[in-house]
């Protein structure tokens, strides 16, 4: 069974491939935002995907090349019939294909379908070609070495990337502040290693926004921290 996904904030488009595309042995499913897009790639896998770059501009720009990190599905992008320099920008993120809007749906399907042959001859799966650590809305490639927070990029230093993968990677585990200065600093000495772990903690919190909503670190009063997995 090949699955595909459609990632685009028009219903009407989303529902014309869809029913245009899906057969005995396809199935097509769509999403209209970038978090779901990222919420759904991450749980699921697809043979191909065909994405609007106009989700915004920018937005999907973006979301192609994270897709492009997340896994080595064949993409189909759709964009703007007077935008070289997207079509362009496209290409070098890792589009499979470029289609421009408005387009012809048979020409959309004949693309699509060439697609999916080419991922079924070489064996294609979709799966991940390396180890991925994600929640819902945050996304982490440690080889290279990018964390993405509800679809935009976090800005993090070497050490913050390090100490998130950490937490991120046993989600749910408490774990002392020794653990954390041994893991994440495991060449260094500093005077006072409990500090020096509160600091680095605080600014990541920063970065996470966690003011704003559910923290991603919790205090574990008396014992260290604990990266909430809910």
């Amino acid at each position: 069974m090949k699955r595909v996904l459609v990632i685009d904030n028009d219903l009407q488009n989303c529902k014309r491939i869809k029913y245009a595309m899906m057969g005995k042995n396809t199935e097509v499913y769509y999403v209209l935002s970038v978090v779901e897009a990222l919420e759904t790639l991450i749980r699921e896998n697809y043979q191909l995907v065909i994405m609007d770059l106009s989700l915004s501009e920018t937005d999907g720009l973006r979301l192609l090349e994270t897709i492009r990190e997340l896994r080595p599905t064949p993409i189909l992008a759709l964009c703007a019939r007077d935008s070289t320099e997207q079509t362009v920008k496209a290409f070098s993120l890792g589009a499979d294909d470029v289609l421009k809007k408005p387009f012809d749906l048979e020409e959309c399907l004949a693309r699509a379908q060439n697609l999916l042959r080419r991922a079924h001859a070489v064996g294609g799966t979709g799966e991940p070609g390396y180890t991925l650590v994600s929640r819902r809305d945050l996304v982490m490639n440690p080889l290279t070495r990018r964390a993405y927070q509800h679809g935009e990029p976090l800005d993090l230093t070497r050490r913050e990337f390090d100490l998130l993968y950490f937490f991120v990677s046993r989600a749910g585990q408490v774990l002392s502040r020794d653990q954390l200065y041994n893991s994440v600093w495991p060449s260094e000495a500093d005077f006072d290693t409990e500090e020096a772990v509160r600091y680095q903690v605080k600014q990541l919190r920063k970065k996470l926004g966690e003011r704003n909503g559910p923290p991603y670190i919790e205090t574990v009063w008396g014992v260290g921290y604990r990266f909430n997995e809910k």
